[in-house]
């Protein structure tokens, strides 16, 4: 199966101290520490704040209605929503990769 070209929107809590710290290991998750570093590479979008929140959603091409609910509690409880962009052959990765505490899964599609 060749890779594919996939959009993931996570959230992440304390974003600049988690990302660094999944980067160089400090942090035990389920993947080596050098595939969170390649999939926090390539970042297109964040928010972390309420004010961002309605241009993310459009951005991301997603219907206000749908997410922006969900979404303010995520950044109400302190975490920040990225969209990263990355390759794999595994359409799942992402999801398989977050523990729900710090790295929760929200959505992917593909290109």
């Amino acid at each position: 199966m060749a890779k594919k070209e996939t959009k993931y929107i996570v959230a992440v809590k304390e974003y600049e101290t988690t990302v660094k710290n999944l980067s160089n290991g400090t942090i035990k998750m389920e993947r080596a520490a050098s595939i969170y570093k390649a999939l926090f590479e390539n970042v297109l979008f964040t928010c972390d704040s309420y004010e961002g929140l309605k241009r993310f959603i459009k951005q991301n091409k997603y219907n206000k209605k749908d997410c922006a609910h969900y979404w303010e509690g995520l950044v109400a409880s302190g975490h920040t929503i990225a969209t990263l962009l990355y390759d794999t052959d595994d359409e799942n990765f992402v999801e398989t990769c977050c523990d729900n505490e710090q790295l929760i899964y929200i959505s992917n599609w593909i290109k």
